[in-house]
C-alpha cells in the first residue's frame, strides 16, 4: 500500500509536476482526501468494521446516548441480558412502532433509533455554569466559546482571560450545550469541560471538536443495562506524508485516477487520458465492491433484517 506522499507523487507525475512542493501539491492532497472520504462513505465495506465490540451503558429513565466518535453505520446493537439484537426503528416509523415510553412499566432495551449528532458526550442533568479546565497554563490569546440554551434562550458566550489561565467559567447556566469552540492557535493542554459536576467533553490539545451520533431508545429503560455494539467506522483524514489510506492496497489507484479526473483543469490531459482514468476508476470500484462488500457468502443475510425462527 502506498503512503499519502507516494499517492501525491503518483498523481503529480501524471501532471508532469512530480517535484511540485507548492499550491499544486496542496490541491492534490485535498483531492486525494476528498476521494478517500467519498469512496469509503459510498458503501459499507467489511474492512471498515471497527475491530472490537464497544459497550453502551444504559441507565434508568435515560433514552438518548452518544455513540463512539468513530461511528458511521451500525452493524448491530446486542442486549446480552435478553440475548436479542436490537431492532432499528426509523424516526418516521415511530408512530407505527406503537411505542409508549411514558406508561410507567418496566421496559426491556430492544428497539432504537439513530437520531441527531452531538458535540458533547453528555448534556447537563440540571442547569449550571460550564467550567473549562486545562491541564496546564494557556496563553491569554486563547479563548473558548460556549453555545447553548440558558433559561430557554439561545446564548453564545466567549470565555477569555487577560493573563495566562488554567480555568474559565461561564456566567450563564446552561440547560443544553450545543457547541464548545476553541479559539486561536497554540493549544498545548487537554481541555475538560464540566457542567454541574458532569463531564461533557474532553478535547486533547490538537483536537478542536468531536461529533457523536446519537442513539435513542424507543422505550424508556427502568433498570441499568449494558448494550454491546459494533459498527462501520468513519474514514480517517490523511494528514502526514506516511499516513496509509484505509483503502486496501490493491485499489489505491482509484484515489489517483479519481483525483486526476476531479482536477481536470490542472492536468492538461487529453480526452483519451481522461477516458482511460474514468475506465480504471469504474473497473477498480466494481472489483472493490464485489471483493469487500458485506454478506458475500451463501449464509450471509442482509443487514437490518431481523431473523425470526419459525416453528
Amino acid at each position: 500500500m502506498r503512503t499519502f506522499k507516494q499517492l501525491q507523487d503518483a498523481t503529480l507525475q501524471w501532471m508532469a509536476d512530480g517535484g511540485d512542493t507548492g499550491l499544486l501539491r496542496t490541491l492534490v492532497k485535498d483531492g486525494l482526501n476528498r476521494t478517500h472520504q467519498n469512496l469509503l462513505n459510498d458503501d459499507r465495506y467489511d474492512f471498515m468494521l471497527w475491530p472490537r465490540n464497544e459497550t453502551l451503558s444504559v441507565t434508568a429513565n435515560k433514552t438518548v446516548y452518544p455513540l463512539h466518535p468513530r461511528f458511521q453505520h451500525p452493524l448491530y446493537f446486542y442486549n446480552p441480558d435478553t440475548n436479542i439484537y436490537l431492532e432499528e426503528i426509523p424516526p418516521k416509523g415511530l408512530m407505527e412502532s406503537q411505542a409508549d415510553w411514558n406508561d410507567g412499566t418496566t421496559d426491556e432495551v430492544d428497539r432504537f433509533m439513530l437520531t441527531g449528532i452531538a458535540k458533547v458526550t453528555a448534556q447537563p442533568t440540571t442547569a449550571a455554569p460550564v467550567v473549562i479546565t486545562m491541564g496546564g497554563a494557556q496563553a491569554s490569546s486563547l479563548s473558548v466559546t460556549i453555545t447553548g440554551i440558558s433559561s430557554g434562550v439561545p446564548v453564545t458566550e466567549t470565555l477569555t482571560s487577560g493573563t495566562t489561565w488554567t480555568t474559565l467559567t461561564t456566567t450563564n447556566s446552561y440547560d443544553v450545550i450545543e457547541d464548545i469552540t476553541k479559539n486561536g492557535i497554540g493549544w498545548t493542554q487537554t481541555l475538560t469541560a464540566t457542567c454541574g459536576g458532569t463531564t461533557i467533553t474532553v478535547l486533547p490539545a490538537s483536537t478542536y471538536g468531536v461529533q457523536y451520533r446519537l442513539l435513542e431508545l424507543v422505550e424508556t429503560p427502568t433498570t441499568a443495562q449494558t448494550i454491546l455494539y459494533r459498527f462501520y467506522r468513519q474514514p480517517r483524514e490523511l494528514v502526514l506524508d506516511n499516513d496509509v489510506p484505509d483503502l486496501p492496497g490493491d485499489f489505491d489507484d482509484i484515489l489517483v485516477y479519481q483525483t486526476l479526473l476531479a482536477m481536470a483543469g490542472y492536468t492538461r490531459a487529453t480526452p483519451d487520458e481522461q477516458q482511460l482514468w474514468g475506465a480504471q476508476v469504474r473497473k477498480l470500484t466494481d472489483v472493490l465492491q464485489m471483493t469487500y462488500r458485506s454478506s458475500r457468502s451463501m449464509g450471509g443475510r442482509p443487514t437490518y433484517t431481523r431473523f425470526i425462527p419459525r416453528v
